[in-house]
């Protein structure tokens, strides 16, 4: 990639007539960013006498080779000094969008997508029998603030789910035309992970404009004991905005413990080591209270919801030291057979989660 100067603070200079010189400042990574940021820039004049003329700014993306965007201004005056380019006159500009994504997207959003971008400053005088005209390029890589993250499974998670719900953290800022694509494949040692999600994917969902989404009942459910990659995209109008990372996750089911009555409140940190537990009815722990704290902040969430709380859990009473834990999930209308998950945010400490699966069938608890 070509830098046009090197410190970040990017500028051209041009030779206005014998004496006069004309400069632009611009920080690009900054104001790149969006349409109306191109018109955040300084121009320093040197000459004696009054200079008119136009200014046109090109945003062109380098990988795509696809112009975007030009502005041209009106005609603008400059005296010595350095002034900020008015945003009256930015604002009163003609902008040519091209016809193509990225132009589409910048006309809609007066955002530019995320890409690799030449932005040109030309300088065009009135009197160009007086002064030349000049350009100057330089480069600037535009990212989204947010990048995509995936969240659920977690990365290296082992799950007893063989038709889970994935869901993502999109990328920000986030335009209403986005959309996403979703590929999952099993792990082979022997090939790379990326051409095994490209060229054979096990499960390949595209047009998605949620960031949650189910394991699909009409593929055949995820194999006991096999881990698998995957990974979601995000574009707008052909272009991609933003790549997750390559996550993976352990499909490996583990009987359910038998209850124990003589330690059937396992301490909170322990329930970390299992999988997904069974509760019917009571979830039961042991929790340390170290701080004196005279109540238990805690949620439970739907994991199939995409982790939306349920409402009006009990309220749990705490004495300091060591508590033994009751929760009783009966009036939460809880489904039998779905998956739920209890955050437990312990003082000064980070929070502990444990998953669990509902049933009311068998006498069978939280260990």
């Amino acid at each position: 990639m070509k830098k046009s100067i090197t410190t970040g603070l990017l500028f051209f200079c041009a030779f206005v007539g014998l004496n006069a010189q004309l400069n632009f400042y611009f920080l690009p990574e900054i104001y790149g960013r969006s349409v109306d940021g191109l018109g955040s820039f300084q121009v320093q004049y040197s000459g004696a006498d009054k200079l008119i003329g136009r200014i046109s700014i090109s945003v062109k993306e380098n990988r795509s080779n696809t112009m975007v965007v030009v502005v041209t201004t009106p005609e603008v005056s400059f005296t010595t000094g350095i002034t900020n380019f008015p945003k009256a006159v930015f604002n009163n500009s003609t902008f040519n969008f091209f016809p193509n994504g990225f132009g589409d997207i910048a006309n809609q959003t007066r955002n530019i997508p995320p890409g690799e971008y030449t932005y040109c400053f030309r300088f065009v005088p009135i009197d160009k029998a007086l002064f030349d005209e000049y350009e100057n390029c330089f480069d600037a890589v535009i990212e989204p603030l947010v990048p995509l993250t995936l969240l659920n499974p977690a990365h290296q998670d082992t799950i007893c789910i063989k038709r889970p719900i994935l869901s993502w953290q999109p990328p920000l800022p986030l335009s209403p035309g986005t959309r996403f694509r979703l590929l999952l494949t099993e792990k082979k040692d022997e090939q790379a992970i990326q051409s095994l999600l490209t060229e054979n994917p096990t499960l390949f969902l595209d047009n998605i404009s949620t960031t949650t989404i189910a394991y699909p009942s009409i593929n055949p459910e995820l194999k006991e004991g096999k881990t698998y990659c995957w990974q979601v995209i995000a574009y707008e109008k052909g272009i991609i905005i933003s790549r997750s990372e390559i996550w993976e996750f352990t499909v490996m089911c583990q009987e359910s413990p038998k209850p124990d009555i003589q330690d059937s409140y396992r301490e909170l940190k322990l329930l970390l080591n299992g999988n997904y537990y069974i509760a019917n009815r009571y979830i039961k722990f042991a929790f340390k209270n170290d701080y004196n704290i005279n109540k238990l902040r805690y949620s439970i969430s739907d994991i199939e919801k995409g982790g939306e709380e349920i409402k009006h859990i009990p309220e749990i009473r705490l004495q300091h030291g060591l508590n033994k834990i009751t929760i009783d999930l009966a009036d939460l209308y809880l489904k039998p057979g779905k998956h739920y998950m209890l955050k437990v945010y312990p003082f000064n400490e980070p929070p502990v989660e444990v998953r669990f699966i509902y049933r009311e069938d068998d006498e069978i608890e939280l260990q």
